[in-house]
């Protein structure tokens, strides 16, 4: 498939997935305000003017007619240094372009940020907000810059989603970038209205199928929107919070009081992270799968309160700690593995995040927290990337907080390239398994010999709270000494577009848990690379790669820990099977099935189902009907028997 080819598809496949989506939830769906950001809620087009000029400047390029500048605000700003310099995107004067604007972009335009926003923008979100409608950005910027902006101008807060041109295969006019947030905020086109200033929102609007607004006061004339045909046209924010709340009326209380109650629920400060010295509370991972799958917010509260008041491992949750001490930018490594002081790094990641906005949070903080993604059996990936994806700022930083408490390093300091040459994560998986199965019982004894090692010199570095989990010391303790399969980083993980990488070490995943379905690791693997995605999607493009090698490098020495592999045989039987099996989305039989399963799941007190069902629901859209995800999402699991280690007391120096 080209790039080409597969941008489309990556498209396509949103568009079936809000299809679908909408399908399932009927009327109880989240109700959006979609919002361009330059010329809509703040006045920057006469700074990003002077920006454009000022970059042109230190290029040593002869100034460009202000109309001109002004005729490509909103779209990509590598697409309008090409059109304006008359060259290709790729070529290399864009790039440096681009590099000139960002510099001025932080000198000259967010320090008057907060004096930019229009009149009445911040009553006017507030008041959206109190209506219980979620809004969103959807801009030509690039993420991090967009974040800056926002923030700059204090409205960071009333938005749950962002999208920037980066985040997307096709920026505005394309329809993927509302398309994106339709996805994100599990809801429908019939429940969402954008609000731009340009013909590029409204076209982008209309081809994702959603209604608009057009705002006069901003970079197009009144005429040049009404050719792009709004659904209606306002002269002032006033008026647009006006007609969206017409639009967009509470018709259903239900969406409404979940978006309410979700937020309540994932922001909650009042629980430790862990219970009975290293348990994960999951119950906030739980409650984003349960949401986005639509589930009624009065059982997701109850099953909510459920887990807290007693786990399905029989203990309770704990409450929260108080900071023993103060953690900053000097120290927080000291601690890095420790399981000590969990509130303190919640803490100090919480000053940082609200000092330099996520954004930067996650490219300067995660370079030292990726390796350390199998830590905790995954569940601290698991809370950073599904805060993500619910979009709470509580939970990302309590993420970033367990990753650094729980860390246990994968060592990708060891990875070198391999040269084998596959083209699939199956095809490299396929290896490896062969390898292991020529080599069965001497690589099992080696690793039970490895697990099985609690001296002294094997434990150094290993805290020892995870000896009494039993499966966090195999998988501590086969990372700490590492071979040579786990360390190759294939080529296909460093050279082909991370998203494809992404669906394919999905797929081989799953593949893994139908043949054997319903193992209790295999389910982690498969949410926490839900998780992956979407902490490699935060960070900045060039990085995402990394993830995707890391990933790979922490998956294989997982497997490995367990001292044995899915038989070879049977997941290429497997694969075969499900290659080309597809489900129709507009079939009402998968749609009934898909009730079923979340109707199951919900009853499930294994919070690791709803959980299971909501990744295998999101992948089954997203491949366009990949019967595989289907099949594996009612292969429900079960808690495992506690090791004869519980009967010991934790290994807890806070408790």
């Amino acid at each position: 498939m080209t790039e080409t080819e597969h941008r489309e598809s990556r498209a396509d496949s949103r568009r079936q997935q809000v299809r679908a989506d909408s399908r399932r939830q009927g009327a109880d769906m989240t109700r959006v305000a979609i919002f361009d950001l330059d010329g809509t809620l703040v006045d920057s087009p006469q700074a990003i003017m002077r920006t454009f000029a000022a970059a042109f400047e230190a290029m040593g390029v002869g100034p460009r007619d202000p109309a001109e500048i002004r005729a490509t605000i909103g779209l990509p700003l590598d697409q309008a240094f090409a059109d304006l310099l008359g060259v290709r995107r790729d070529d290399p004067r864009v790039a440096e372009g681009m590099a000139r604007y960002q510099e001025a972009f932080r000198t000259v335009l967010l320090p008057r940020a907060a004096e930019l926003v229009f009149p009445g923008v911040p009553e006017g979100l507030a008041e959206l907000r109190r209506q219980g409608i979620t809004l969103a950005v959807a801009t030509s910027k690039f993420h991090a810059g967009a974040d800056a902006l926002l923030r700059a101008a204090g409205l960071g807060d009333f938005f749950t989603v962002l999208v920037g041109a980066d985040d997307v295969a096709h920026p505005k006019p394309h329809p993927e970038s509302a398309l994106t947030v339709l996805v994100r905020c599990a809801a429908g086109p019939e429940r969402a209205v954008a609000v731009g200033d340009t013909s590029h929102d409204l076209l982008m609007a209309r081809a994702a199928g959603i209604r608009s607004v057009a705002v006069t006061y901003g970079v197009h004339t009144r005429s040049a929107l009404a050719a792009a045909d709004p659904s209606y046209i306002a002269d002032s924010f006033e008026e647009v919070v006006a007609h969206l709340v017409k639009e967009l009326p509470p018709d259903g209380r239900l969406r409404t009081t979940s978006s309410a109650v979700v937020d309540r629920l994932l922001a909650d400060r009042s629980r430790h992270i862990e219970f009975n010295g290293h348990l994960t509370d999951h119950i906030k991972h739980a409650v984003v799968a349960l949401a986005g799958l639509g589930v009624d917010p009065r059982r997701i509260e109850e099953y909510h309160d459920a887990y807290v008041s007693m786990t399905s491992y029989g203990f309770r949750v704990e409450p929260a700690r108080p900071a023993r001490r103060t953690i900053d930018d000097d120290n927080w490594l000291e601690l890095l593995g420790r399981r000590t002081d969990f509130a303190a790094y919640c803490d100090f990641f919480d000053r940082r995040e609200r000092e330099l906005g996520l954004p930067e949070v996650l490219r300067r903080y995660m370079p030292h927290l990726l390796s350390g993604w199998v830590g905790a059996l995954t569940h601290a990936t698991i809370h950073l990337g599904w805060g993500l994806d619910a979009g709470s700022r509580r939970m990302t930083v309590e993420g970033l907080a367990y990753l650094a408490f729980g860390h246990v390093s994968c060592h990708p300091e060891r990875t070198f390239p391999a040269v084998h040459g596959e083209k699939s994560p199956l095809d490299s998986w396929m290896r490896i398994v062969a390898f292991w199965e020529d080599n069965r019982e001497e690589l099992s004894d080696w690793v039970e010999k490895l697990v099985g090692d609690t001296s002294p010199e094997a434990m150094a570095g290993i805290n020892p709270e995870i000896l009494r989990s039993g499966i966090q010391y195999r998988i501590a303790r086969m990372h700490a000494v590492g071979h040579p399969l786990i360390h190759e980083i294939p080529s296909w993980a460093t050279d082909q577009d991370p998203t494809t990488s992404w669906n394919e070490v999905t797929r081989l995943v799953t593949l893994l848990y139908l043949a054997e379905p319903g193992d209790f690791l295999l389910v982690h693997l498969i949410t926490s690379l839900h998780a992956m995605r979407h902490i490699a999607d935060a960070l900045p493009a060039d990085r995402r790669h990394e993830v995707v090698g890391c990933h790979w490098t922490g998956l294989i020495g997982v497997l490995f820990s367990r001292g044995r592999f899915p038989r070879q045989r049977k997941v290429a039987a497997l694969a075969a099977l499900f290659d080309t099996a597809l489900d129709d989305l507009d079939d009402p039989r998968w749609t009934r099935e898909w009730d079923w399963l979340i109707a199951r799941a919900v009853e499930e007190d294994e919070e690791h189902n709803p959980k299971l069902v909501y990744v295998m629901h999101e992948m089954w859209c997203l491949s366009g009907g990949l019967s595989l995800y289907r099949v594996a999402a009612g292969q429900f699991t079960t808690r495992p028997a506690l090791p004869a280690t519980f009967e010991e007391p934790p290994t807890d120096e806070e408790a």
